[in-house]
């Protein structure tokens, strides 16, 4: 994420959703709320 506020890479979150711009919505574990953009971010799913 190019953003001062972005979390540290490889931490983990819950995606809580997706709005219409198709950001992920994300619960990052260390409390962060910053979302996914589409097209900027980069993100993966890991195991269940």
């Amino acid at each position: 994420m190019d953003d001062p506020q972005a979390p540290p890479i490889g931490i983990r979150g819950t995606v809580i959703g997706v709005d219409d711009t198709a950001s992920i919505l994300v619960r990052w574990d260390n409390g962060s709320g910053l979302n996914v953009v589409y097209g900027e971010d980069e993100c993966r799913k890991v195991g269940e």
